[in-house]
């Protein structure tokens, strides 16, 4: 669909199904499930799609949308509460022994995939193993303390780790890094990558896939044999696409779509949705912590200075950044855990405040004096267009860097262009998006600055940059029990990072999500990638 346009009117979507709009009614907020307003069954919600994804298959990617809708489809072993505390989804109980290295599973009987083959402990590790802990960046670091995943029978399986690793229970909630595949469909010989299923997925969720129309739409329909009770609600879920920022605000007033989730909100139209009474605003913040940052490539002339980087860095002023491209929604980053991780964060490395006298100086020191046409060298920076804030962020960079002497082209990509470029072919001088650092630094923060992890594939560490003292801090920092002292460890790391800035860590990242009014059992955390198993409409 071009930019320009519109979407199609919710009644031109609802047509397509056979379906009446849903009228007006009382209002609410995003409020724990628990607690959440008396609602009916039935009813069709559309969700805001900034695009058109490769995959629906979060086993593979780490695509946001693509784990929205995969949280629709498919499971993970555990899920979390509102609260964030672990709760039962497919795996039922689970034992952990009381040395840390034995996890225990036992699945819910009678669950079955959409195709309406038998779900069994083998789908769980069998596609753990060999396509998250293979394919998906998250993944790679949540197993790495596992030496072993087995189906001791149909409805059990077992886990043996190398070493305790208290993240692992909690990773397992995750659809970026856990999303559960059926073995049936995958287990083919080929490349689950090129598997026909990552665009028509089959999985155990709340709702069934029924069609993906490019530059359209997604639809999913309610699962009949969803193995929780009473749920979902809803009849239908569909995720339209709308490219244009502005006119997925429009739609949202208009009643043409009901939800915008974080990574589909135009932080420009926060402050006139709010003042709509037919829409609610909920300024949420994620467990996952997320972070704008820009990866940077340290393979190469003149990035591959320490002293480079460090100048770069001291000249942007990422408080202007956060307030102009980010419109105040986050805070600036102290380094590589975001301050969303209270418990991890420290602003005890060094801090690169805006001083772009102090950044031409070093330049000099370092050997990259003014040549005669005043420039010292030129850089490139990639990003996704998807991504609305980046925009913005490049044309401010490419200012400051002018400044003291750096000529910055701008490269804005679609999502799939720039995924290649970035993390399959690494090229790119700086490439920015936004990455989680969390639920925990050991399956976040991690996985962007260990030696192990210099691999093309989307969510490692692009930059190349490799320091084993900081792999050190990151490996014992993971195996640590004692939860002070994993705080010591990571910052450490967090000294070492700032020192050596392989990232420009640019702002924490706050999530304003918008919704129709009369919209009810959201989740607690509107950021989450989980399922709208107990969204529904108010009577």
């Amino acid at each position: 669909m071009p930019s320009h346009r519109l979407p199609a009117s919710r009644r031109q979507i609802l047509a397509m199904f056979g379906l009446a709009a849903v009228g007006a009614g009382a209002t609410s907020a995003i409020v724990p499930r628990a607690q959440a307003q008396a609602g009916r069954k039935g009813g069709t919600m559309v969700v805001a799609l900034p695009g058109d994804v490769e995959v629906i298959n979060s086993s593979i990617t780490t695509d946001i949308a693509s784990s929205n809708m995969c949280g629709q489809v498919y499971s993970t072993v555990v899920r979390l509460d509102d609260d964030g505390n672990v709760q039962p989804y497919l795996a039922k109980q689970w034992e952990i022994s009381p040395d840390g290295l034995t996890y225990t599973f036992r699945f819910f009987e009678n669950i079955t995939w959409h195709d309406g083959k038998p779900f069994t402990a083998e789908d769980v590790t069998w596609g753990l193993w060999n396509v998250n802990r293979k394919y998906n960046g998250p993944a790679s670091g949540l197993f790495e303390a596992v030496e072993s995943m087995t189906a001791t029978d149909k409805l059990t399986a077992v886990f043996k780790l190398k070493y305790p690793y208290p993240p692992l229970l909690r990773g397992l909630a995750y659809f970026n890094s856990s999303t559960i595949i059926p073995k049936h469909i995958f287990d083919t010989g080929e490349d689950p990558r090129k598997n026909p299923a990552n665009l028509k997925p089959v999985g155990t969720g709340p709702f069934i896939f029924q069609e993906y129309r490019k530059g359209s739409h997604v639809t999913f329909v309610r699962n009949p044999k969803f193995h929780l009770e009473n749920r979902p609600h809803l009849d239908r879920l569909v995720f339209q696409v709308i490219p244009n920022e502005a006119a997925r605000a429009l739609a949202l007033e208009k009643g043409d779509i009901d939800f915008i989730p974080y990574y589909s909100m135009s932080l420009a139209e926060v402050e006139r949705l709010r003042g709509n009474p037919k829409v609610k605003i909920a300024i949420a913040k994620r467990q996952i912590a997320g972070e704008y940052m820009a990866f940077i490539n340290t393979r190469n002339a003149p990035l591959n200075k320490k002293e480079v980087r460090q100048a770069l860095f001291y000249a942007m002023n990422r408080e202007e950044m956060l307030a102009k491209a980010g419109f105040g929604f986050g805070k600036v980053s102290a380094g590589p855990i975001s301050s969303e991780q209270p418990i991890f964060y420290t602003a005890d490395g060094r801090l690169y405040p805006y001083d772009p006298a102090r950044a031409e100086k070093m330049l000099d020191d370092a050997g990259f004096p003014r040549g005669t046409n005043g420039n010292r060298f030129s850089l490139r920076v990639s990003f996704s267009q998807s991504e609305g804030p980046l925009n913005n962020v490049a044309r401010l960079m490419r200012t400051y860097f002018a400044k003291i002497g750096v000529d910055l082209k701008v490269m804005g990509m679609d999502p799939a262009a720039w995924r290649d470029s970035a993390f399959r072919n690494w090229d790119f001088d700086l490439t920015m998006g936004t990455y989680a650092t969390g639920p925990d630094p050991a399956i976040g923060a991690e996985t962007f600055y260990i030696c192990k992890r210099i691999e093309k594939l989307p969510g490692r560490n692009a930059s190349g940059y490799c320091n084993p003292k900081v792999d050190e801090l990151f490996a014992a920092a993971g195996q640590e029990l004692d939860e002070k002292k994993r705080i010591v460890l990571y910052h450490e790391a967090t000294k070492i990072l700032t020192e050596d800035v392989p990232h420009f860590w640019l702002w924490d990242r706050y999530y304003p999500v918008a919704f129709n009014a009369n919209l009810t059992g959201l989740p607690g955390d509107p950021t989450g990638y989980g399922p709208f198993d107990q969204t529904r409409w108010i009577k």
